[in-house]
């Protein structure tokens, strides 16, 4: 039995916690809707906006790895603190961009720092909490970051409408010193190293890993030209061998950057996946809709950032549904139950690009961020207890890091899948629509480029370019949800398969 004084620390601890998660998912998702505006204000094509958000993931995923290394041997919190301290340097920078190249510096140093703090506080939780309490704490950081990632849109938005989109940065520079000072006092630091295991960096694994993930990303992003042109497939090609030479230096490896033991454990294995299709599905969203609800529709970034509610709310009531749902079907069958959603909600937005009228059109995409964020709610929580609670104490900072590569490699997979598939339908839509309206017209790079442009032609030239751009940005989506409906559809297959002779 616990004291009052130690129920008391614990429950510091935890809000502690999931306040900086809460705060981290609000800012990865928050800048998604400024996009726009650094489009207009910096000239970025999609293929740049791609890069400025893949940076952040890329960095994120190979450091990741690297922190579970070094939380595990020299502490946790005191890993946690210096990945924050990572994202006050970061903002700085980022306040003062000026162009494209020093704004994907700042990103990267932000990715950097979001790899250490997520898998980090993940393992504080599983060292702080077991039994029982480790799923109630896992729920409540299921919760902040279910919270954060939809509810980035709707502190960006509000931002970039009062203070543009540097403000964002602003933002992110005070509330993250604020958090450093708050866990650096409430946190206990039980997190420390677990025994004398060495510290010597594997450099090579990380090198191999990063460069591996980078050019399947750059492969995925020139996609967008084709998938059989040579500038994507070549990359991606080469990105697998990396990534495949990655794993087998590093299970021959006697200092190993990765637990892949872990993945013996059928549930711990199923959930990897699991967890990749939940960023995988959450970037794709974010990533497309902002374009659409503020360029297209013309809500600006604020009311496009409400309009995204329906993904929260949803979100919410899955998280807090998550033990109901856990308690009749089991781990096993919430998880599948949310990829199922997941999928569902993916073929309801793109359908409701078909329906005639505006209103039509956006209540229906509702409908299905509503579905989609109902699998988001109840997936998150339920994939990360039944996993974690597979990991021994001794390598909760390796089990957090591998489980959180997974969901990063999702991220990158989302914005690379959903942008090129985007771009490439909706250039070629435009070409199409053009054509058929009689004019000689081709994309300039972006829905929001083209908008600019018809905003400098005259009359009716500008009101038919509008129009056509808003129809093939339309039509696109349709094809982009679908295709992630079908990515999906078979990976919940795989997981059902793997985790078949798993327990609950």
């Amino acid at each position: 039995m616990m004291d009052e004084t130690e129920t008391g620390n614990l429950s510091r601890s935890l809000i502690c916690l999931c306040s900086a998660e809460l705060v981290m998912m609000i800012n990865t998702t928050a800048f998604n809707v400024a996009l726009p505006d650094i489009a207009e204000s910096l000239g970025a094509g999609m293929a740049e906006q791609q890069w400025i958000v893949s940076s952040y993931n890329l960095v994120f995923a190979a450091v990741v790895l690297l922190a579970g290394f070094l939380g595990d041997r020299l502490g946790h919190l005191k890993t946690m603190l210096a990945g924050l301290m990572m994202f006050v340097v970061a903002s700085a920078i980022g306040l003062v961009a000026g162009n494209v190249p020093v704004l994907l510096v700042s990103r990267a140093i932000m990715g950097a720092g979001a790899g250490v703090v997520i898998p980090m506080g993940q393992a504080l939780l599983g060292i702080l909490f077991r039994g029982p309490g480790l799923s109630r704490a896992m729920t409540a950081w299921a919760i902040a970051g279910t919270l954060g990632v939809p509810f980035g849109p709707l502190v960006g938005g509000a931002l970039t409408a009062t203070l543009g989109w540097r403000g964002i940065f602003g933002f992110d520079g005070v509330v993250f010193l604020a958090v450093i000072v708050v866990i650096r006092v409430n946190v206990p630091r039980r997190g420390a190293s677990h025994g004398p295991r060495s510290l010597r960096m594997p450099w090579m694994s990380v090198a191999m890993m990063f460069a591996g993930f980078t050019l399947f990303s750059a492969g995925l992003v020139n996609a967008q030209h084709g998938i059989l042109s040579v500038d994507a497939w070549i990359p991606m090609v080469v990105g697998v061998m990396l990534t495949t030479g990655f794993v087998l230096h590093d299970r021959a490896s006697r200092n190993p950057l990765m637990e892949l033991g872990l993945m013996r454990d059928r549930a711990f294995a199923a959930c990897a996946p699991a967890l990749m299709m939940l960023n995988f599905s959450m970037y794709g969203i974010i990533f497309i809709m902002p374009a659409y609800l503020e360029t297209v529709l013309r809500h600006g970034a604020l009311v496009g950032g409400m309009l995204l509610m329906p993904l929260v709310v949803a979100s919410i009531v899955g998280a807090r549904m998550d033990d109901w749902v856990v308690s009749r079907i089991g781990s096993r069958g919430a998880s599948l139950m949310a990829l199922g959603c997941l999928a569902a909600g993916m073929l309801t937005i793109g359908d409701a690009m078909w329906w005639p009228g505006e209103t039509m059109r956006q209540s229906t995409a509702m409908i299905g961020q509503t579905v989609a964020g109902f699998g988001l709610g109840v997936g998150q929580p339920a994939m990360l207890t039944w996993a974690m609670g597979r990991v021994p104490v001794e390598r909760s900072g390796a089990g957090s890091s591998l489980l959180t590569v997974f969901r990063q490699f999702g991220s990158i997979i989302g914005v690379g899948i959903f942008g090129s598939i985007q771009s490439g339908l909706y250039a070629a839509g435009f070409r199409d629509l053009a054509r058929s309206a009689g004019l000689d017209l081709r994309s300039v790079g972006s829905v929001t480029l083209d908008f600019q442009q018809a905003a400098g032609s005259a009359g009716t030239m500008g009101d038919l370019m509008r129009q056509v751009a808003s129809r093939a940005y339309e039509s696109a989506m349709t094809g982009s949800f679908a295709a992630a409906a079908a990515v999906i559809g078979v990976t919940l297959g795989i997981v059902a398969l793997i985790s078949r002779r798993a327990s609950r």
